[in-house]
């Protein structure tokens, strides 16, 4: 480790201190105080949340995916009107994540541009051989510069305004880019990384390699705009997508490089299906919790258990899954359902964020509970009902009460 991380290091840690002695005096932490304490496996003045897709945000109040993403000042007064309304400590920034990169990159072209960000688009490798695929993808990459490709110097601009108007109000700024695994995945189309991996494993090897080279460039770039910390999104990376030996063989250890590229800068790991990784005996080896420790072993600074997975079995023991994190040394995340969010009436939340919170009691070691996500329609009371259950049931140091 340089002396220039290690230096970063050492003020994060300063704060840290500082921030539990706030904690302790009896003080209201700030929201960016509140992550900063969760991030690192300890206990701030009440169980921080927030949201993890601006475009939630945009539908919420009457806008397009489209107007917004290309938008930076709209996207920065929506963020700030959603902090207003709601008493939440962070978002991320998730519009247009799955594709801007490979579009930037020439490697798929969108058939309606002016369309929705995730718009139908075709791949250019599709005519390809392997050989000729990957020529071209290493000639990609050395071209590609996120500074002035695509829609991407927009997307930079967006974030820099993120970090003038919210950081100066306490709130962190995290960016929500896409990860190796799940570019690669698009840029070839699901059926042939499918059979690539299975057949020819060493050139979906190489793919990632290329591609992970392009991803830090972008995260860099991103990082160099003053933002917080990280979200590694990656919507391919669940079971039964792919089996959970794949993803352990061809993404985790590229997420573990990207993240190591990042340091000391906080980045989450995401995933999902671990209710389908079958069961474990608890003590670490076989099913999800063999998923979770292969995740931590990306220097992830959490674990998660989003909806389904934190209410379907296996995977929908709370306990185990906080014990699990709290060995690991990481802090944890659960998802509540988005369609309770949707759907139910406030009683109906206040009791599901009760019992997730008493199933992760005693929520020690950096606990988070966030709405999996905030469908279109959602009713601004259910939101504020949610938020109302966590403050009863996630205030310090009352948490996890039965």
């Amino acid at each position: 480790m340089n002396a220039e991380i290690q230096e970063k290091i050492d003020a994060i840690m300063a704060m840290v201190k500082a921030t539990i002695e706030k904690r302790d005096r009896g003080e209201s932490l700030a929201p960016v105080e509140r992550i900063i304490l969760a991030a690192t496996q300890n206990d701030p003045d009440r169980i921080p949340t927030g949201t993890f897709f601006t475009d939630s945000i945009a539908n919420f109040y009457g806008h397009t995916c489209r107007q917004v993403e290309s938008d930076p000042q709209l996207h920065a007064e929506l963020i700030m009107r959603w902090y207003s309304d709601f008493d939440m400590e962070f978002v991320c920034e998730g519009i247009d994540t799955m594709t801007s990169e490979l579009h930037a990159m020439g490697l798929v072209e969108r058939k309606c541009p002016e369309n929705v960000p995730a718009d139908i688009s075709t791949r250019k490798f599709d005519a390809l051989s392997d050989d000729e695929m990957l020529g071209e993808w290493e000639r990609a990459v050395k071209r590609f510069d996120p500074e002035s490709d695509g829609r991407l110097p927009l997307r930079l601009k967006l974030y820099e305004l993120l970090v003038e108007k919210t950081a100066p109000q306490g709130y962190p700024v995290i960016a929500a880019p896409s990860s190796p695994f799940a570019q690669a995945v698009l840029a070839m189309g699901y059926k042939r990384a499918v059979l690539t991996m299975r057949n020819k494993p060493q050139v979906f090897h190489t793919a990632m390699e290329l591609q992970l080279e392009a991803n830090m460039k972008w995260y860099r770039a991103l990082g160099s705009r003053g933002v917080h910390g990280f979200i590694c999104i990656d919507a391919w990376n669940s079971v039964p997508n792919f089996r959970k030996e794949q993803l352990f063989e061809f993404e985790k250890p590229y997420v573990k490089r990207l993240i190591g590229s990042l340091m000391p800068a906080p980045c989450i790991h995401f995933y999902w299906g671990l209710r389908h990784c079958g069961p474990s005996n608890g003590a670490g080896p076989g099913g999800w919790v063999e998923f979770l420790e292969k995740s931590a072993e990306t220097g992830t600074f959490c674990v998660t258990n989003l909806a389904p997975d934190y209410y379907t079995a296996p995977s929908d023991d709370l306990r185990l899954f906080r014990e699990t994190a709290n060995r690991l040394g990481k802090s944890y995340i659960v998802g509540i359902k988005d369609e309770l969010l949707f759907r139910g009436t406030g009683e109906q939340i206040r009791e599901e964020v009760r019992r997730v919170i008493a199933g992760l009691s005693p929520c020690n070691g950096g606990c988070f509970v966030v709405p999996n996500s905030i469908p279109v329609g959602t009713p601004a009371g259910n939101v504020k009902a949610f938020l109302a259950a966590l403050h009863e049931f996630g205030t310090f140091p009352g948490r996890g009460l039965k």
